[in-house]
């Protein structure tokens, strides 16, 4: 059964927030809240059933994560890597708040990776691609990116560890956390800036984090 998106109750909830959300992203937005609904009654893509409780849930933290990004020292145009999307969260809303450089959203699983395509069909977001295939056989074909982000693709640490040789110089790891920084890194590792906010009643965090300047991992062969 389709799925209708009131307009004016999402403009509501998008102002609400703390992170600033922009009025362009109104109708791409709830175009994408519908077909999500609609693809989640038939793939469980997400744990939320009503479109508000994904907004409440899922998306607004995709806004806070741009206001985050904006702040970051990454170039005009970098390269950011989507590491198993999903079902578009956090990148389809994020691109539509931070639509610098390109965002490639790279997706193993086959029919999450049909649903972001369907998306990208529908809603324009310019430098937004998928890949559909494991991050392993992606990399060798690219240049290095300046931003690595994930949610909930594996623990930090080893995601850390994966992706480290993977960044162009001075790149960026994004993790979205419900906890702070911890005191210490792993050695090779240095936090550059962490910022927390409030989402669903919880406090959430976002680390940049990026390689040591003595201890940099780098990319083979590069």
């Amino acid at each position: 059964m389709p799925v209708t998106v009131d307009r004016k109750e999402l403009a509501r909830l998008m102002a609400r927030e703390d992170a600033p959300v922009p009025s362009g992203a109104l109708e791409p937005l709830a175009c994408y809240l519908e077909m999500l609904c609609q693809w989640n009654a038939r793939m469980n893509l997400v744990g939320g059933r009503s479109w508000r409780d994904i907004w409440t849930r899922l998306v607004v933290d995709s806004f806070y994560l741009a206001a985050f990004l904006h702040d970051l020292p990454l170039p005009q145009a970098p390269r950011c890597w989507d590491l198993g999307a999903g079902a578009g969260l956090p990148g389809i809303p994020l691109r539509m708040a931070f639509d610098r450089g390109s965002h490639v959203l790279i997706e193993a699983r086959q029919k999450r990776a049909l649903f972001l395509a369907s998306v990208l069909r529908r809603i324009s977001l310019p430098g937004t691609s998928v890949f559909h295939g494991r991050v392993e056989d992606f990399v060798p074909k690219q240049l290095p990116p300046h931003c690595i982000m994930s949610r909930a693709f594996m623990p930090w640490p080893e995601l850390l560890a994966l992706t480290g040789p993977w960044l162009a110089p001075e790149g960026l790891v994004i993790i979205m956390a419900r906890e702070a920084p911890p005191a210490a890194l792993p050695a090779s590792w240095r936090l550059l800036s962490g910022r927390s906010y409030q989402a669903d009643g919880d406090e959430r965090w976002l680390w940049a984090v990026t390689p040591a300047p003595d201890a940099a991992p780098t990319r083979e062969g590069a």
